[in-house]
């Protein structure tokens, strides 16, 4: 057995993220009393997205992310909003999204009786532990390292030296990261030296220079690479 140590990505890994965060979103809108469209979404989806990616290259911190991105979108409909308090009712909603990425639960049943399995992501802890657990999912698990936690997001080398120092008797060499971002989770295992497996959506084109070990396109096509 070529892996012991199996570190797992959140956010369209196991849980579905897109899901929980269209569901989430249009709640809120219709909660502060605006019409919810699937242009404004999109907007906003354009706005989250970029920003997220500036995180990523560590041009700016979670904090902007959180206190502006309504007050972006809102602004491009000519309207000022407190981009504060809409993230404390938009959290709310986030929080309690607990939908499963397809057989997640059989995988990593199946997964937890051979190798170690940890979690790690990106995210605001609380919103994180809520959704793992409310999910069903963090039995399956030893630890749970997320961005807010360390101090620094994937796929920064600093993330994954944290993750190393914490779980005893960690080898590289040994350790198999999986997730569905390029930038984040394939290009921080490659940073870090571990070996990193791509799970991406049928038809999805990697178009970086950024290479995984292996691509899948479902969590149980892990069960055949292991």
């Amino acid at each position: 057995m070529k892996y012991n140590t199996l570190l797992f990505d959140v956010d369209n890994t196991l849980l579905d993220f897109d899901a929980n965060e269209g569901e989430s979103f249009k709640s809120l809108i219709r909660d502060k009393g605006e019409i919810y469209s699937e242009e404004l979404y999109e907007v906003y989806k354009k706005i989250n997205q970029g920003m997220w990616a500036d995180i990523e290259l560590g041009k700016i911190k979670v904090d902007e992310v959180l206190n502006t991105r309504f007050s972006k979108l809102m602004s491009e409909y000519g309207k000022s909003i407190d981009g504060g308090e809409w993230e404390k009712t938009y959290r709310l909603y986030l929080n309690k999204g607990v939908q499963l990425m397809p057989d997640a639960h059989e995988v990593l049943s199946k997964l937890h009786e051979k190798y170690t399995l940890y979690i790690v992501t990106n995210g605001i802890a609380r919103t994180q532990y809520s959704r793992i657990n409310g999910a069903g999912i963090s039995q399956y698990f030893k630890d749970c390292f997320i961005s807010e936690d360390i101090g620094a997001n994937k796929p920064a080398i600093e993330f994954f030296n944290y993750v190393k120092d914490h779980v005893k008797g960690f080898n590289e060499a040994e350790t198999l990261i999986i997730g569905d971002s390029i930038t984040s989770d394939i290009k921080g295992g490659n940073l870090a030296g571990i070996d990193t497996c791509w799970l991406c959506k049928e038809g999805t084109v990697n178009e970086s220079s950024i290479s995984p070990n292996y691509e899948i396109h479902s969590l149980k096509e892990l069960l055949q690479i292991l």
